[in-house]
């Protein structure tokens, strides 16, 4: 359906009940366990991306400056380099082995040469899956309340520059979430809500793996530590671990916003309702093709997310006619997306009933 039909037309109940049967039906055989060395096969394969393409970089670096080099470098390897983020992110989700270790084993390692906590990260994320759009207990991009001191809302072009560093923020304690593990207790924002040690207000006590997640970061800047004796960390993984990041708040950005997508409160959420609220993008055929097509399988990741990226584009033909209008795709070209959604969607007036994005400039009277 157009995304600003959904003002008009929200499904009921029961269209609901029936669509999440008939996804279940569905998806069943897509649910099988993941297939391990298949899914090391994708790894295998980025893994020679990112090798091959340092090694061309480094012939050419002599004869390219220095400042056309660095940005063209950052923004094409950072591109490249999160085809290994979103396998680990598939194994947070069970979706990449047959077993724990496997998933373990191979999230661990993938995240934390990105600097992701791994146990940490997938806690939250799962969270963010369970309770999509979720005005209370949503984890990322929950909307902020009108009056809300949000630079970004006020000024569109930092809140695009700010994706480069908006997730490890995000990771360190600057969560726009409401509320503590518990899905109780208010965040208390004089306290950092970080992902890595388990008495952060927003990670499990006891949980021995939050402690591992950090420890595999540790090692990691040790690693790049001992390695910039020798190459410029700067130049080869700094740049384009920024364009990472980048690319992280983009998807989860345009996947979960836009003004005409609504956001639920606790006395109308589902997790199918909150399911469908994510949209459909786009993407350049080697955009897709380099980030195993998460950006154009969304709706159907969220509806099922233990299924693996290689089964996720024939689930969502499958999903579509069950969906029917409620299947959300919207074809804006990604650049335009960005700037309408930094410009139009900005925060909400209630956290209860179904709740539309206003700009700042779109504001209500105390009295309505």
């Amino acid at each position: 359906m157009p995304l600003d039909q959904w003002r008009s037309s929200t499904p009921s109940d029961e269209e609901l009940k029936v669509m999440q049967r008939e996804v279940n039906r569905i998806a069943k055989p897509y649910r099988t366990k993941p297939d391990f060395l298949w899914s090391l096969c994708f790894l295998a394969r980025d893994i020679v991306y990112i090798v091959a393409y340092a090694a061309l970089i480094s012939a050419v670096k002599p004869y390219v400056p220095m400042a056309l080099l660095v940005p063209f470098y950052s923004v094409t390897m950072g591109t490249i380099m999160l085809g290994p983020w979103v396998l680990g992110h598939e194994c947070g989700h069970g979706a990449f082995g047959a077993t724990q270790w496997q998933n373990g084993l191979v999230g661990w390692l993938c995240h934390s040469a990105l600097l992701v906590p791994f146990w940490s990260w997938a806690y939250s994320h799962n969270k963010h899956h369970k309770y999509t759009n979720h005005l209370v207990l949503g984890e990322t991009h929950v909307p902020n309340m009108e009056g809300d001191p949000v630079v970004g809302d006020a000024f569109p072009l930092l809140r695009l520059i700010g994706m480069h560093v908006g997730f490890p923020a995000y990771l360190l304690g600057f969560s726009r979430a409401r509320t503590q593990a518990d899905l109780k207790t208010p965040i208390n924002r004089s306290l950092l809500a970080d992902h890595f040690h388990n008495g952060s207000q927003t990670m499990p006590t006891g949980d021995w793996r939050i402690e591992l997640s950090t420890v595999g970061c540790i090692l990691w800047l040790c690693v790049l530590g001992w390695a910039n004796q020798y190459i410029s960390i700067g130049f080869w993984y700094l740049g384009p671990y920024l364009i990472v990041n980048a690319w992280l708040v983009l998807y989860t950005w345009l996947h979960h916003t836009h003004p005409d997508v609504p956001h639920h409160g606790p006395d109308v959420f589902s997790f199918i309702r909150g399911a469908i609220c994510t949209i459909d993008r786009p993407y350049p055929w080697l955009i897709d093709h380099l980030h195993h097509h998460i950006g154009s399988t969304h709706v159907a990741h969220h509806l099922c997310s233990d299924v693996p990226h290689y089964r996720a584009e024939k689930l969502r033909e499958e999903l579509k006619p069950v969906l029917g209008k409620y299947y959300l795709f919207d074809p804006t070209p990604m650049h335009a997306a960005v700037w309408e959604v930094a410009h139009a969607c900005h925060h909400v007036t209630s956290l209860d009933g179904t709740q539309f994005y206003r700009s700042k400039d779109h504001k209500v009277s105390k009295s309505q």
